[in-house]
């Protein structure tokens, strides 16, 4: 099968057949027409995580984040890193996807789905960023659960470090905008987790808002610990679908060492 009809199925073709900029998901670079037997998923497409991929085979390689350092993945040939990417991926023979706009945007956030599923939560989802669990929580089982179904070692606390909540918002990944300082002072939710932010800006208001007295928490995750599952999902979910192609996620870690 080739890698653009597998793209449409996933995507959708209202997505990968797009090549304006209002949508970032579709052909990054390589041949669309290529055949398919096995599909690599990851986060980001890393040096580690493209050389992984080449020696296991992979010909299609779908990634959730920009490969070039750029919301809309532009390559820029005048950039020496972009460059010797490129003819890292050139010399590997795989082609790229992007799968990002329509993970967040198509009916339900993919991703917010993912790891509510593997909390084990069960509520009220909006099927976008707000979960109301069925049941407390207990903040500290949050962060445990975090560390065991992730396999996160080292979500970070901003406020509140202990309390009994139901009401979540999910900024996995980074969502922009001033979303940390209104989830601070208006929204009646009691804890955001996040994948990344500006602390100045993004966290001290949180930290303020819980010295006040409000039960607010900011757990804080990283953008490729929070959202990097999601995308072994995909793996799992299209293994084998597409004319017997495997599929197979590679992990790009966390971006930090501790």
């Amino acid at each position: 099968m080739k890698a653009k009809e597998i793209m449409r199925a996933v995507i959708g073709p209202e997505w990968v057949d797009n090549h304006s900029h209002w949508t970032v998901d579709c052909l990054k670079t390589g041949d669309p027409e290529c055949e398919v037997t096995k599909i690599a998923t990851c986060l980001t497409a890393t040096p580690d995580v493209l050389r992984a991929a080449g020696e296991w085979g992979a010909e299609l390689l779908i990634t959730h984040e920009p490969t070039f350092y750029n919301h809309v993945d532009e390559y820029n040939e005048e950039s020496p890193l972009s460059k010797k990417k490129m003819e890292l991926i050139k010399s590997l023979g795989i082609t790229i996807y992007r799968y990002h706009d329509s993970m967040h945007m198509a009916g339900v956030d993919l991703v917010n789905l993912d790891f509510i599923q593997r909390m084990g939560w069960e509520g009220d989802f909006d099927n976008d960023v707000y979960f109301v669990s069925n049941k407390p929580l207990e903040i500290r089982d949050i962060v445990d659960g975090i560390k065991a179904n992730l396999g996160l070692k080292h979500p970070r606390i901003v406020g509140k470090t202990e309390g009994s909540v139901t009401k979540i918002k999910l900024n996995l990944g980074h969502r922009g905008g001033d979303s940390y300082r209104k989830f601070a002072e208006e929204e009646d939710f009691e804890v955001v987790i996040g994948g990344e932010l500006c602390e100045w800006a993004d966290g001290e208001p949180i930290r303020d808002a819980a010295q006040f007295g409000a039960q607010k928490t900011l757990l804080l995750l990283g953008h490729a610990g929070s959202e990097k599952s999601s995308m072994a999902a995909l793996a799992r979910d299209i293994n084998n679908r597409f004319d017997g192609a495997e599929a197979r996620y590679f992990e790009c870690g966390e971006l930090y060492t501790y």
